[in-house]
């Protein structure tokens, strides 16, 4: 009995962590290649992770109101290229669009619509009320894409907070945006003083430790089993 005891305590506690903690974000070093030829590197977030799950980031493409798309981030990682005065291409992807802006999802904003509906189906068990619900998720617009040069202190990118730290890179200025699977020693040294700064502020007895560090991509795809797991764990994410 004492062992099943620890071990159920055990069990508890490794399930209440992963509960604190929420789901991780996942950022990366990107390239963005502009009109002029000039490359940029930075930081960016693909994926925002919480207690509420993981929403991504990405770009809105406005061509009137009957045609318009939102292009969200996800593990395939695919670039975006111009490949026309107003037509782009991502993935497999390839719309005209008049107007490209980066979108960011802002957490705390989501709601559910008063509008829902019912119906009531039956089968050889009985009635079921089938109850659906709509969720709006909310982003912010940029029309100048906010590049990260450095780290904050906190580790996790903040779109509210862009002025000090942030390059601004107009869209319309932007031929291709790509995710870097190998970037180089310098953005490699930023990300690890920042992970030393972070964990050393996390470490001490007055941490709430209840969100995670942010995950790399560049480091996750080396992981070929983690990303997987993450991978397929997103996709119940993206399309609610």
């Amino acid at each position: 009995m004492k062992k099943l005891t620890i071990l159920i305590t055990i069990i508890l506690m490794a399930f209440t962590n992963y509960v604190d903690v929420g789901d991780p974000s996942i950022q990366a070093v990107c390239k963005i290649t502009t009109e002029n030829g000039e490359t940029h590197v930075g930081f960016v977030t693909l994926i925002n992770g919480s207690y509420n799950g993981m929403h991504a980031n990405g770009f809105y493409l406005y061509q009137d109101e009957h045609y318009n798309w939102t292009t969200l981030f996800d593990f395939e990682l695919h670039s975006l290229k111009r490949i026309g005065k107003t037509k782009y291409n991502i993935g497999n992807f390839s719309p005209d669009a008049k107007e490209i802006h980066f979108i960011a999802h802002t957490w705390g904003n989501d709601r559910y619509s008063s509008k829902d509906s019912k119906k009531v189906i039956s089968d050889s068990i009985g009635k079921h009320l089938i109850k659906k619900t709509e969720l709006i998720h909310q982003y912010r617009m940029f029309d100048s894409i906010p590049l990260f040069k450095e780290l904050p202190r906190t580790y996790h990118l903040n779109y509210n907070e862009t002025d000090s730290i942030a390059e601004k890179i107009a869209m319309n200025n932007i031929v291709s945006f790509e995710i870097l699977k190998n970037p180089n020693s310098k953005w490699l040294e930023k990300i690890e003083q920042a992970r030393k700064t972070y964990l050393n502020d996390n470490s001490g007895e007055d941490s709430t430790g209840d969100y995670l560090e942010p995950i790399w991509i560049h480091e996750l795809i080396k992981k070929p089993k983690r990303f997987k797991e993450l991978k397929d764990y997103f996709k119940s994410w993206k399309n609610k």
